[in-house]
């Protein structure tokens, strides 16, 4: 598959500040990350790690997965299987609701690129990998 910058693009921003995120964003100071950054921040990781398929990638503030949606694209794009993606994909989100959204974002994306994955398998991996708790809490569970 080769990367196409407009669907991605697309993906991540939309929706992007809508006026229920605009509201939300006032009540919980939320900021979902444009594209134009996501882009300029993965432009910085190396291109033998997104084509590595053992690379694992963490997103520790996930918010509804823009990151997350940008780093599962590039590494489909570098012909990686999704399920080693999701396998090697490690997301950390205090809000369940973003991460509900989260996960019904990738299944859009996944289905537009006409991408199968049984619903079992994406959520015996995501209810695994995705994390719903404060990042700073689980990062002392892991001593």
């Amino acid at each position: 598959m080769k990367f196409d910058e407009n669907f991605i693009k697309s993906h991540i921003d939309r929706d992007y500040l809508n006026e229920e995120r605009k509201a939300r964003r006032k009540k919980t100071n939320e900021f979902f990350t444009p594209y134009s950054i996501i882009k300029r921040m993965g432009d910085k990781i190396p291109e033998e790690d997104w084509s590595d398929p053992d690379k694992t990638f963490l997103e520790p503030t996930a918010g509804n997965g823009n990151f997350v949606l940008y780093i599962i694209y590039n590494r489909l794009c570098h012909g990686i299987e999704i399920e080693q993606i999701l396998k090697t994909l490690y997301t950390v989100e205090l809000m369940p609701d973003n991460v509900a959204e989260m996960k019904e974002r990738i299944l859009d994306m996944l289905d537009e690129l006409n991408i199968d994955i049984s619903i079992d398998k994406f959520n015996e991996i995501t209810d695994k990998n995705f994390i719903c708790m404060d990042f700073l809490e689980w990062t002392k569970n892991l001593t």
